[in-house]
């Protein structure tokens, strides 16, 4: 499973033949059309590189979003690849071939075999035997790749998909009418089990604290940094953590005093802003 960013870094490297990805390395593309097709590239490892600023640049023009959300996305993505090299995992360049990380812990690159160059005259079967040998282990390591990405993928649609148990220290909004001063039933999650059927009312007019929550990740260094960035452009931020099925997650939020009758356009706001979609909570006792 290609994730979308590395499509964008093939693109990249096909025109400017030279990419710096952080903390992991320099990967240089040959200058000949015809070697970047067939994936010739020179690669230096390097674990205090830094992601080129071209690069963050080209893909916010591809996409139309701010090169600050871009560079925030790629530090997150970057954070992953390195995770998986570091459990022996295969990080793909389409079109060019693999990063992987050595017995050593040094990352180096695995070029895609030779299929497709014109067969030599006078062949060597041996050396032909070797060659095919070759790509059957490389198209096997795809393949083992592809199926261990897919399940992860699939466990984290699992994740995000399933229902989520609501925070001893929350209250969550499920719908809120905007119409008059009509009140909106919100579920206490204070109450005991036995209370959970009674709810509490809160009138449209009412100002609350409520906590936009935009991203849950399992990276405590991506949920810092992320809300350190939208700190310094003035927001609210902060984040929580939680345990699920033995693994710590980050809920990553924005604070807001809001009407209960405003919640949903300052969600739909902060959704367009962020790129995000949006869950709220309300801060008990507001």
């Amino acid at each position: 499973m290609v994730n979308r960013f590395d499509n964008f870094i093939t693109d990249y490297l096909h025109e400017n033949r030279e990419v710096s990805l952080e903390r992991i390395g320099l990967v240089k593309a040959s200058s000949s059309a015809q070697e970047q097709q067939a994936g010739s590239v020179v690669f230096v490892y390097d674990k205090k590189a830094a992601t080129s600023e071209d690069l963050i640049n080209f893909i916010a023009e591809k996409t139309g979003k701010s090169k600050y959300l871009i560079s925030s996305d790629l530090e997150s993505h970057f954070a992953q690849v390195r995770e998986f090299l570091n459990i022996g995992k295969s990080y793909e360049i389409p079109g060019f071939g693999f990063i992987k990380a050595n017995k050593a812990g040094v990352y180096e690159f695995l070029p895609y075999s030779d299929i497709n160059k014109p067969a030599k005259t006078g062949t060597q079967p041996v050396k032909r035997q070797k060659q095919s040998n070759r790509s059957a282990i490389q198209l096997i390591t795809l393949i083992i790749v592809l199926a261990i990405l897919g399940g992860l993928g699939w466990q984290a649609y699992q994740f995000f998909n399933k229902p989520k148990t609501v925070d001893n220290s929350e209250t969550v909004i499920n719908t809120v009418d905007t119409t008059a001063n009509k009140t909106t039933p919100v579920l206490d999650s204070n109450r005991t089990d036995s209370a959970l059927n009674t709810t509490s009312l809160h009138d449209s007019s009412d100002v609350v604290n409520v906590k936009y929550i935009f991203e849950i990740t399992a990276s405590g260094l991506r949920a810092q940094t992320r809300t350190a960035q939208l700190k310094n452009f003035g927001s609210d931020a902060a984040f929580d953590s939680f345990i699920s099925n033995k693994t710590k997650f980050y809920s990553l939020y924005i604070l807001k005093p809001t009407k209960i009758a405003d919640t949903l356009t300052v969600k739909d706001s902060l959704s367009k802003f962020l790129q995000k979609d949006i869950t709220l909570k309300i801060v008990p006792g507001t």
